[in-house]
């Protein structure tokens, strides 16, 4: 495994652009609201040249058996750097992340999808804020939460580029399901 590693960073430092085009970062990103929780799903390929070769210079430095946890690491911190995701103008702290590192075709540039799970049991004005809008695309689910009022609210499902800040105003639960879950999910 650690080979393969190894193998792939070395293939990655070595790849150039062809023909001299460079490629900005993409970030995509999803917000998906659940009765409880809303998730971001973020996807992040850096740009070519300079970003990708710190990004690989990082991992490069670090021992043969961590260079994968290295990657997801550090790609993980990337994708979610410009990133600040509040309630009614308060930070929320995510609850759970999770990465999972590729190649892009043709092996030219590392990519990473990160899911990140953030717990909401009240209503509020949600928002997405991103430092680097050149870089992002946003859209968003409401996954039959029935959270998002809709009058207010973007077109569900579509794509929008270049986007600062992105808000959704959610309901509060219905129920106390939310209670229920969170209190079985700290007992595992």
């Amino acid at each position: 495994m650690t080979r393969c590693v190894a193998i792939a960073v070395a293939a990655l430092l070595a790849a150039t652009p062809a023909w001299g085009h460079t490629f900005p970062p993409v970030r995509t990103v999803v917000v998906q609201v659940e009765s409880c929780e809303v998730v971001l799903l973020v996807g992040y390929r850096p740009g070519t040249g300079e970003p990708t070769e710190a990004i690989l210079a990082r991992v490069a430095s670090q021992p043969k058996s961590q260079m994968l946890d290295a990657l997801r690491g550090v790609m993980t911190a990337y994708a979610m750097a410009p990133f600040t995701v509040n309630l009614d103008g308060k930070p929320l702290v995510p609850t759970t992340v999770r990465a999972k590192i590729g190649l892009e075709s043709g092996g030219a540039r590392p990519m990473v999808v990160v899911l990140v799970t953030y717990a909401m049991a009240t209503k509020g004005s949600l928002s997405v804020t991103s430092r680097d809008p050149r870089s992002t695309q946003i859209s968003w689910q409401d996954r039959g939460a029935s959270r998002v009022d809709l009058h207010d609210a973007p077109a569900q499902g579509k794509r929008f580029n270049g986007v600062a800040s992105f808000l959704l105003s959610l309901s509060a639960p219905t129920g106390d399901s939310c209670a229920t879950s969170q209190a079985s999910e700290s007992s595992r």
